[in-house]
């Protein structure tokens, strides 16, 4: 028995210490499991923020260079008029028994336009009529009257106060004459604005009554106009004047375009020959500018004149309108979409001679289709960034695709 107990303890202590070996081994086998993880993450956050920092960004760039533009002038909204309209007026009261015009028809100062009947006018004319008979017959009694009263004075046969009243009588019966021949003259000539002519040359734009409707005096019965040259004015920036004017000044010629055509007929006039439809664009030049350009002053009033030859505007309010000046200029610029207009202010990215990105503030003076002119800020040769602005930054690593800008 005790050699079987002996050799049964000296068995568990064997196993007890083989058991204490393999736990201290796999411990260690964890611990450096662990460790080799940890240095393995460690290195590989290192390798990738070191890659991070060193990362090129790919962006389209060109070179800052001299380019040909034209200068353009956005504006949202603007109100055409002409000088040209005015409403034909009836000037006698009377019924309209023939019209002579129809929409659109044009015609000249002076034509007839209507013709109205009064019927009380004939009567009202007899009336003027014999009443200035009267008068002239009285005046001629009291004429008479007071010839033969100066020759009685010329005898002394008569008193100076008979002379008087003689010349009284006479003076009043002038006076009646005059009147009752004013108030014949103004019956005569109601008689004849029965016929209403139009006052201006042009096309009936809107025909206001018809045959049949009674009229009073001062009745307008159509407006005649013609659309062929319109006006509009704009309040203007003294800066975004001048660079639109460039060195042509007051005498630059322009160009209307629309970015959202919109011909919509308000007077439903006719189109002429020649018109592209909704690819139009207006001859323009400038009528006036208030104060003139020799005046010192922040904001300035526009009137432009527009030639509308084909018909397509009418007198009313258009949208989203853009001016181009006719008169290229050749400056230092850079494409359009190369300047951040952030805050009031307009930043683009040139590319260092180390590939890293430098953000840089420019003064931007006339704006082209494509180019923006660059006042200060740039030099020509610079490289500049021309797509993908959001999120760059200065200091930033990139690899520039060169793109070729016209010359």
């Amino acid at each position: 028995m005790v050699y079987i107990w002996c050799g049964y303890w000296i068995g568990a202590v064997c196993l007890k210490k083989y058991f204490y070996i393999a736990m201290i081994m796999v411990i260690i086998m964890s611990l450096t499991i662990i460790g080799y993880g940890i240095f393995v993450n460690y290195k590989g956050e290192s390798i990738i923020l070191e890659r991070m920092n060193n990362r090129s960004v790919i962006v389209n760039a060109t070179t800052v260079k001299m380019q040909q533009i034209n200068a353009r002038y956005e504006f949202p909204e603007a109100s055409m008029y002409s000088r040209q309209s005015v409403d034909v007026i009836a000037k006698a009261d009377g019924v309209i028994t023939r019209k002579f015009i129809h929409k659109n028809k044009y015609v000249h100062a002076g034509d007839v336009v209507v013709e109205l009947v009064n019927e009380d006018l004939p009567l009202k004319i007899k009336q003027a009529e014999s009443a200035l008979r009267r008068a002239e017959a009285v005046e001629l009694q009291a004429r008479n009257s007071y010839n033969r009263y100066s020759r009685l004075i010329e005898q002394n046969a008569t008193s100076l106060e008979k002379l008087d009243e003689a010349h009284a009588n006479y003076a009043a019966a002038q006076a009646d004459v005059a009147n009752a021949r004013a108030q014949y003259e103004q019956a005569v000539l109601n008689q004849e604005r029965l016929r209403v002519v139009s006052n201006s040359d042009g096309y009936v734009l809107v025909s206001y009554r018809e045959e049949g409707n009674f009229v009073t005096a001062g009745t307008p019965i159509c407006l005649i106009g013609d659309f062929k040259y319109l006006w509009f004015s704009l309040n203007m920036e003294d800066g975004d004047l001048r660079c639109l004017l460039g060195e042509a000044g007051e005498q630059g010629k322009f160009t209307l375009s629309f970015k959202r055509p919109d011909f919509v007929k308000s007077y439903n006039t006719e189109y002429k020959s020649g018109n592209k439809g909704n690819q139009s664009v207006f001859p323009v030049d400038i009528y006036g500018i208030y104060p003139a350009l020799s005046e010192p002053a922040d904001m300035r009033r526009v009137v432009f004149n527009l030639y509308n030859d084909a018909g397509i505007l009418e007198a009313r309010s258009y949208e989203d309108m853009v001016l181009t000046a006719n008169q290229p200029r050749y400056v230092l610029a850079v494409p359009v979409e190369a300047i951040d207009n952030n805050n009031n202010t307009s930043n683009v990215y040139v590319v260092n001679g180390d590939n890293e990105l430098e953000e840089r503030h420019v003064s931007v003076g006339a704006i082209g289709d494509r180019y923006a002119e660059i006042l200060s800020g740039l030099n020509e040769g610079d490289v500049v960034v021309v797509s993908g602005i959001d999120g760059l930054k200065s200091g930033q690593k990139v690899e520039a695709n060169m793109e070729e800008g016209e010359g």
